[in-house]
């Protein structure tokens, strides 16, 4: 009976716990109209800076948990995404045609490519070079529109003079690193790519 009682308590807060949830995070405003509903996928990494962790994962935490806290869009999930791409699909391939249907789900999908993450010696410092390229597909309708491709630039210093971070150790997750100068540049790149996602998906969702 005990074992009973247990289970349907947990069955229960469950449910409360998925409903709070729904009622925050929602596809739609109070007033019923629909908010931008954009996919993004994880961020590809084209580079081969060697780090012990994902720049990719890293990059795609940051990017999501800026526009995340943005009430006025809808984030699918990363896996979605993912999971809808084959070995064949080109995210970044002047021909979009073979997106049409893939992401019905969505209005708008993301796909960005981390291209650049060098170390470049500096008088008495070491910058941080970096680029990401941007795509943002525009899927409302059966022919997939292009709203924006860019690339966008950072350059970021990491260490000055003899103070330098072994970020073999100072990884990301730590609570070394987030007062790294790395990851001072990471979120500062990432904060400025999500701001564009925002700014372009919310004047293509008025139009």
């Amino acid at each position: 009976m005990f074992r009973i009682a247990t289970l349907l308590l947990t069955i229960t807060s469950l449910f409360f716990i998925s409903c709070s949830n729904n009622t925050t995070v929602s596809k739609f405003y109070d007033d019923g109209r629909s908010k931008p509903v954009i996919a993004i996928s994880s961020v590809i990494d084209s580079t081969t800076y060697e780090l012990p962790w994902s720049l990719s994962e890293e990059f795609t935490h940051l990017i999501k948990n800026n526009l995340s806290t943005h009430k006025n869009i809808f984030l699918s999930l990363s896996d979605d995404v993912d999971a809808s791409l084959t070995n064949t699909d080109n995210p970044f391939d002047p021909d979009i045609s073979w997106m049409q249907d893939k992401f019905d789900t969505n209005e708008f999908v993301v796909f960005l490519e981390l291209i650049k993450h060098n170390d470049v010696a500096k008088p008495n410092a070491i910058n941080l070079d970096m680029s990401m390229r941007l795509r943002i597909i525009d899927v409302r309708s059966k022919k997939p529109k292009i709203i924006l491709q860019e690339c966008i630039n950072d350059n970021y210093y990491i260490s000055k003079g003899s103070i330098q971070t072994d970020y073999q150790t100072t990884t990301w997750g730590s609570n070394e690193y987030v007062n790294s100068r790395m990851n001072l540049a990471h979120a500062q790149l990432a904060k400025e790519i999500s701001k564009r996602i925002y700014d372009y998906i919310a004047l293509s969702k008025s139009r």
